[in-house]
């Protein structure tokens, strides 16, 4: 089984942050005996690891620009007079991917997102005029829109209907999320499938060697936290569609609900002017020794930095399936997170978390308080949590219903 997977970013090593999980299923899907192709837009040079034959553009097809204004027939109307950055990657990447599919012949396209790479693919497929199966992954911000945050493809001029268009052709759309399913439906998806994303459990699990308990009283004292009765970990880019300031708004609130000390590590890229404004806020708000920022950390540290952590919290105003808070939910850690996308997916109220209302600081910092004051529901709600990523978000069970669609499809 030959399958070309679109996905323009993704890294090709473990130890890359970008499109992870997108690097995790290929290299899964390979190991299952598939043939894997991926299509990227970088110009770092084809290379076949772990597997995966990886094909980046060369800097020769951007002469072949001229000869892709045909392609502009398949555009919705109205979505042509765009940004020419935009408009000029979509055909030299359309292009890309028809070359591959001319040169690989491939059972299937599958591609990570309806734009840049679902709408690329798309393209490709009806230039070729070739009958293969088409599946797009909707991870989020492909369909997500959050307008007072300006956060969503779809809110930008034109991309909205080439959303949509991918979804009416796709033979499949994968959604990670079951909001993400309904989203799907509703902008003219045919065939919607819920695959929630998955994690190593393997990687990341909540046995803690001696040399793993070194390396986090090493971490807890870069943290300032070795005194620490409860450490809340945040493993998201610092922006402001993740709700960041929420976090802080709730540290300073948790100082009058109880008085042990908690330690709040927020880890990740971070936007300089959103996290300015953060860093403002710490200081004049009286919160440094509350709350340390670690920058961004390698991937490979990340499972010694759930093991650090007490709780783990997503304060996201959308989502789709953060692979962080499922990385925290394997290392048997309780989950605090907004009622928002996939976390509802992730977290049974009261079993392995707690869900709590989109923007309300107050009933983080209340439910924070509770932790910390009892910490036998840490206990029981993280061993929930291990117990229910074995049982249902094994990235192995993600890896079986995706070889499963492929097969139906190819099969039809």
């Amino acid at each position: 089984m030959k399958i070309l997977v679109a996905s323009s970013g993704v890294g090709r090593s473990p130890q890359e942050i970008a499109y992870s999980f997108v690097f995790d299923e290929v290299v899964r899907l390979a190991r299952r005996g598939l043939n894997v192709s991926v299509a990227r837009f970088k110009l770092e040079g084809n290379a076949k690891v772990y597997g995966v034959s990886f094909y980046d553009t060369r800097r020769s097809q951007m002469l072949t620009l001229p000869l892709l204004l045909n392609r502009l027939a398949h555009y919705p109307v109205g979505t042509v007079l765009r940004s020419p950055f935009s408009l000029f990657s979509e055909l030299l990447y359309s292009s890309h991917i028809e070359n591959l599919i001319r040169k690989l012949e491939p059972d299937l396209l599958h591609a990570h997102f309806a734009y840049m790479e679902g709408w690329s693919t798309l393209l490709a497929k009806l230039s070729i005029s070739r009958k293969v199966p088409f599946v797009v992954t909707l991870h989020g911000y492909d369909v997500n829109v959050l307008p007072e945050y300006r956060y969503g493809i779809r809110l930008r001029r034109g991309f909205d209907a080439l959303v949509k268009k991918v979804l009416r052709l796709a033979d499949c759309v994968i959604a990670v999320s079951r909001d993400i399913a309904v989203t799907a439906k509703e902008l003219g998806a045919r065939n919607v499938v819920y695959v929630p994303n998955g994690v190593d459990t393997r990687i990341f699990n909540y046995v803690i060697t001696q040399k793993e308990r070194e390396a986090i009283e090493r971490l807890k004292s870069s943290w300032a936290a070795e005194d620490a009765d409860l450490v809340v970990g945040f493993f998201r880019h610092l922006r402001a569609y993740y709700g960041v300031h929420y976090i802080l708004l709730a540290a300073k609130a948790l100082s009058a609900l109880t008085k042990r000390k908690v330690k709040f590590v927020l880890g990740g890229d971070n936007d300089p002017r959103y996290a300015q404004l953060l860093f403002k806020y710490i200081e004049r708000g009286d919160l440094k020794s509350r709350v340390f920022y670690t920058g961004i950390m390698p991937r490979d540290v990340m499972p010694i930095v759930y093991k650090a952590c007490d709780v783990v919290v997503n304060t996201s105003l959308t989502d789709g399936m953060p692979p962080s808070m499922l990385e925290a939910m394997a290392s048997g850690k309780p989950l605090v997170s907004f009622a928002v996308g996939g976390n509802k997916d992730i977290i049974i109220h009261g079993y392995n978390g707690l869900l709590v209302t989109p923007k309300n600081y107050k009933d983080l910092a209340s439910k924070l308080a509770y932790l910390v004051d009892n910490p036998s529901e840490i206990k029981r709600l993280g061993s929930n949590s291990r117990k229910l990523a074995l049982e249902k978000f094994d990235i192995e069970k993600r890896i079986d219903k995706i070889v499963e669609i492929y097969k139906n499809l190819i099969s039809e």
